[in-house]
C-alpha cells in the first residue's frame, strides 16, 4: 500500500465514523445534519471507488454512475441554506446536474462494458477533460454560493442568538475556499501533466486534509443550535414573544412582583408558569433588556411615582429605594442613573 492509499484509507475510516454518527445521533438538528450525512456518504462511496479502480484493470468501472461530482457539494449547499433559514421551494432543480451525470456515465459504462475499446475512444475525444471542466465549474459555483450564504448566516447570528460561541459556519467557508483552490490545482495538475508521486501526494494530502477539517468541525457542531428561523417562523416567534411579554408585564403590574428584593428569573418563571428560557428571550427581544434590568426599570418607575405621593414625602431617597425593592443604595443609584440619565438627587431637584 503506497502513501496515497494510506491517506485515503485513513480519511475513509474517519468519514465512515462521522457518517454513522450523523445518521444515528438524535440531535436537535437532525433535519439539518442529515445533509451533512449524505455529503459524507457520497465521499465514502468515492473513496471506496478509488480503491476499486486501483485494484482492477476493468475500464468500465471508471464510468460507474456513482462518482457524485455534481452531487456531493449540493448536500453542503442544502446544509448551509437550511442552517441559514433559507427555504428552497423546488430542490429538485439542484439535482438535475447529478441526474445528467448519472445518465451520461450509465451510457458510457454500458458502452465500455460491451466494447472496452470504447474507453480509448472516449479518452481521445476529451471525455475526461470536459467532465473535469464542467464538474469544477459546478463545484466552484456552489462553493461561492455557500460562502455568500454563510456570510448572511454570520450577519443574522448576532440578531437571533445572544451567545454565538461555536455557532458560526466559518469552518464551512474555509472548506469551500479549499474546494476552489483544489479544483484550480486539479486543472494545473492535469493540464501540465505533472504527475509525479510527490505532486500526487501533495494534491491528495491537501484534498484529504480539507475533508479531515470538515469532519472535525461537523462533529463539534452536531448538537449546537445555530439554525436561523425562517421568515415564517420568525413571524410566528414574534407573535409568541409578544404574547409572553404581555403576560409578564401584566403579572408584574398586577402583583407588583418587582417590589420583592429577592426576585429572580427562576422564581418569577415558576410563579408565572412560563419556562425561564422563554421569559428571558421575550424580555431580551421585546424589551431590549435582560431580566434584572427589566425589573429595575419597573422599580425606578415605582420610585418616581412614590416621590409625588404625599405618604412618602418625608421619606429619604434610600428609604423609598428600599420600598421599591432595591437591596442596596449603591444598586439603586447605579440603576437609576443608567435608566434616567441623571442621579436621583438631580432628578428630585428638577
Amino acid at each position: 500500500m503506497n502513501s496515497r492509499e494510506i491517506l485515503f484509507l485513513a480519511i475513509g475510516l474517519q468519514t465512515l465514523v462521522i457518517l454513522i454518527v450523523l445518521f444515528s445521533y438524535r440531535s436537535k438538528k437532525i433535519r439539518v445534519n442529515r445533509y451533512l450525512g449524505f455529503f459524507f456518504m457520497t465521499i465514502c462511496v468515492e473513496i471506496f471507488m478509488f480503491f476499486v479502480l486501483n485494484k482492477t484493470a476493468n475500464p468500465a468501472l471508471y464510468y460507474l454512475p456513482i462518482r457524485f461530482d455534481f452531487l456531493t457539494l449540493t448536500f453542503l449547499y442544502f446544509y448551509a441554506t437550511e442552517t441559514t433559514g433559507i427555504k428552497i421551494k423546488s430542490k429538485f432543480k439542484y439535482y438535475i446536474p447529478a441526474v445528467i451525470e448519472v445518465i451520461i456515465l450509465t451510457f458510457a459504462f454500458i458502452a465500455v462494458s460491451k466494447d472496452p475499446n470504447y474507453h480509448d475512444f472516449l479518452k481521445r475525444h476529451g471525455f475526461d477533460l470536459y467532465f473535469r471542466i464542467f464538474s469544477s465549474l459546478y463545484i466552484v459555483t456552489l462553493s461561492i454560493l455557500i460562502i455568500r450564504i454563510i456570510h448572511r448566516h454570520q450577519r443574522l447570528l448576532n440578531i437571533h442568538f445572544s451567545n454565538t460561541k461555536f455557532k458560526s459556519l466559518q469552518w464551512l467557508t474555509v472548506f469551500c475556499i479549499g474546494c476552489i483552490i483544489i479544483n484550480i490545482l486539479r486543472h494545473i495538475y492535469h493540464t501540465f501533466n505533472i504527475k509525479t508521486e510527490f505532486v500526487s501526494i501533495i494534491y491528495c494530502g491537501l484534498s484529504l486534509f480539507s475533508l479531515y477539517y470538515l469532519t472535525i468541525a461537523s462533529l463539534i457542531q452536531i448538537n449546537i443550535n445555530n439554525v436561523i428561523p425562517s421568515k415564517i417562523n420568525v413571524e410566528e416567534e414574534h407573535k409568541e414573544l409578544e404574547r409572553i411579554i404581555k403576560q409578564v408585564k401584566q403579572y408584574l403590574l398586577e402583583n407588583k412582583a418587582y417590589l420583592n428584593p429577592n426576585i429572580n428569573l427562576k422564581n418569577f418563571s415558576k410563579n408565572i408558569g412560563i419556562p425561564e428560557r422563554d421569559v428571558s428571550k421575550a424580555i431580551n427581544r421585546m424589551g431590549n433588556k435582560n431580566f434584572s434590568n427589566y425589573i429595575n426599570y419597573y422599580r425606578v418607575e415605582e420610585f418616581k411615582r412614590l416621590l409625588t405621593s404625599e405618604e412618602y414625602k418625608k421619606y429619604s431617597i434610600s428609604a423609598i429605594a428600599d420600598e421599591v425593592g432595591f437591596s442596596s443604595r449603591a444598586s439603586f443609584y447605579k440603576n437609576f442613573k443608567e435608566i434616567e440619565g441623571v442621579s436621583p438627587s438631580v432628578y428630585m431637584k428638577n
